[in-house]
């Protein structure tokens, strides 16, 4: 990608107008990024929120085709299908990206990464990403952002049935109902022939068959009053699957429950106790089999407090429990059996003096392994008049090292853990500003710096993990979105500049520069629309060079019928051969044909 090309882009973004809407949209409420609700203009945060409607417009295969167009993310896999998926956020390690799902801390606690490609679009409501520390509310591992996914939430009945390239068989089937008491189920299969994972770039394990991937997903809840204010809601997640590599297969179990309790005590004090549970069961055969199971038990006891109409205090107790278990089915052999857990109190004031808005937050962790943790955040934002706000912040964060980095012996000598690792730390300053040019039109600018101590490296003796690495991760992320008529368009550039401040190095598989745009136009209740994407070069293990890529995605849907829409899309209309990362494979063109059946309601 050419720089005049990104800068034309970039001038474009800040410099280009709109006319307004007659009507007036709705802005989005979130919760993550203060834990409480708010709107996206509200909050003091770097906010993207996914609905389910943008997720049905576009007709996603995958999370990895949804995240990568999001403003500040990087995205990485190891083959087609079912393949690990990674997520950067701002330039931080994957590992450094806090996942919750409906509120459950939900990554592996062995990697300390979430398996991204076991989510299926089918199953998700709504993405709200929050760019920057987060570890006053939520602790370990908000070093880069938070990404909170809440599961689906049918209303009557839905169906949708997909076939496709790559052998691409799925079928969705959903329902909820009830009034005051509102209860849903929804499921998802899929299965797909695949791919080869690799190609000859790959020195380990090359074989060109196909790899296949097999999905069975499914999402159900409900929320009752238990009288005039208190209200209960449960939500599961789980998730089988079944995917090939080279060589090899791997079965997968991934599940989370949680239930939470709401109660208004009076009209100035709400309280809320959530629990939650998270489960990964990995079954691998292949040259080294083994069964990896990972637990986390997480309970939370939160107070929101109105000192006023401008004041508001969140106040919490948090505990989480974790557990690991890696079983050597070669030889017979228990890797680790470990569990740990951690104690927590948090506070945060949000106030507003004139057209002033703050927020101060505080956190102190008590982790059975490591001991005692605090961390800070203030927050900033000022309305310079009624379309312009200015924000800055500024935070600290840490994350905690994984059973892997701290328990594991290592593969013949080499790649073990170590049980006296401290922390990774963190801190960020970040600036940003809004401007609404329309009620339907606005730009958004946001500058972080992020500056990562004691981060964990296998490079000591016999390259054992050890705190040696210190990590800067700088950028601006530049935003546009409008609704013009029929007409609907996001654009979002994002620079950085993610290194290792010992070697000099490029973090891998991070891009200084990528590009999105995605525009759709309505036709009666049909629509058509157009994704691209364009990123730069990056670095892969062993100094190699990812060459940069561009792709052009096409989606439309068209009513044939009452309640019966025909959709389709084309990924990667121009064919590119790319890599994200060396050795192994990405699909080529491809094309999916679905019908989904959805009453009006």
């Amino acid at each position: 990608m050419s720089r005049p090309f990104l800068f034309f882009t970039t001038a474009a973004v800040l410099c280009g107008t709109a006319s307004a809407l007659a009507n007036q949209e709705q802005e989005p409420i979130i919760v993550t990024a203060a834990r409480v609700a708010q709107t996206v203009d509200e909050s003091l945060a770097s906010v993207t929120v996914i609905t389910r409607a943008d997720l049905e417009r576009t007709q996603a295969q995958d999370l990895l085709d949804v995240l990568r167009l999001q403003a500040g993310v990087d995205v990485s896999r190891t083959g087609g299908p079912g393949s690990e998926t990674t997520v950067f956020l701002r330039g931080a390690n994957s590992n450094h990206v806090l996942v919750l799902i409906d509120g459950v801390r939900a990554s592996s606690t062995t990697t300390g990464a979430f398996a991204w490609q076991y989510l299926s679009p089918a199953q998700i409501e709504r993405i709200e990403i929050v760019r920057g520390p987060r570890a006053t509310l939520y602790g370990s591992d908000a070093i880069g952002g938070v990404i909170q996914i809440f599961t689906r939430k049918p209303q009557g009945a839905t169906a949708r049935a997909e076939a496709g390239s790559f052998g691409t068989r799925a079928l969705q089937v959903g329902w909820g109902g009830g009034d005051r008491t509102r209860f849903y189920v929804n499921a998802d299969v899929r299965d797909a022939e695949g791919f080869s994972s690799t190609n000859a770039n790959n020195a380990f394990g090359f074989d060109p068959d196909k790899d296949g991937f097999e999905q069975q997903s499914l999402t159900a809840g409900f929320s009752t009053p238990l009288s005039e204010r208190t209200t209960l809601d449960i939500r599961a997640w789980r998730n089988e699957s079944e995917t090939e590599f080279d060589p090899g297969r791997s079965d997968t179990l991934n599940q989370t429950l949680s239930a939470r309790l709401a109660s208004e005590m009076n009209e100035r004090w709400v309280q809320t106790l959530s629990l939650g549970m998270a489960r990964d069961d990995t079954d691998t055969k292949g040259d080294f089999p083994s069964k990896i199971t990972t637990r986390r038990t997480t309970a939370d006891w939160q107070h929101d407090l109105s000192l006023g109409p401008d004041s508001l205090v969140v106040a919490g107790l948090s505990y989480v429990r974790e557990q690991g278990e890696n079983l050597d089915v070669l030889a017979g052999n228990e890797v680790f059996d470990e569990a740990l857990h951690n104690k927590a109190a948090f506070v945060s004031l949000q106030q507003r003096f004139g057209a002033n808005d703050w927020q101060f937050s505080a956190r102190y962790d008590k982790h059975s392994e490591f001991g005692g943790h605090a961390t800070g955040q203030v927050a900033w934002g000022r309305d310079l008049n009624k379309r312009l706000r200015l924000l800055a912040s500024y935070g600290t964060a840490f994350r905690a090292p994984n059973f892997n980095e701290l328990f594991h012996p290592g593969f013949f000598g080499l790649f073990a853990g170590n049980p006296e690792l401290d922390p990774e730390r963190s801190r960020t300053a970040e600036l940003g500003l809004r401007y609404r040019a329309s009620a339907s039109t606005q730009y958004r600018v946001n500058l972080f710096d992020t500056r990562a101590t004691d981060l964990i490296e296998y490079s000591g003796p016999n390259s054992q993990a050890i705190n040696v690495g210190e990590a800067t991760m700088r950028g601006v992320e530049l935003e546009y979105a409008t609704t013009q008529g029929p007409w609907q368009g996001t654009l979002n550039v994002t620079f950085q500049r993610a290194r290792n401040e010992d070697t000099g190095d490029e973090l891998l598989r991070r891009a200084d520069r990528k590009l999105s745009l995605n525009v759709s136009r309505q036709l009666g209740t049909g629509h058509v629309g157009m994704e691209l994407f364009l990123s730069s070069d990056r670095t892969d293990v062993g100094d190699v060079r990812l060459p940069g890529y561009g792709l052009v995605n096409l989606y439309a849907a068209y009513p044939i019928a009452k309640d019966l829409t025909l959709e389709a899309r084309i990924e990667n209309l121009l064919d590119k051969e790319y890599e994200l990362a060396r050795g192994f494979n990405t699909p080529e063109r491809s094309a999916y044909l679905a019908i989904r059946y959805a009453p009006a309601r």
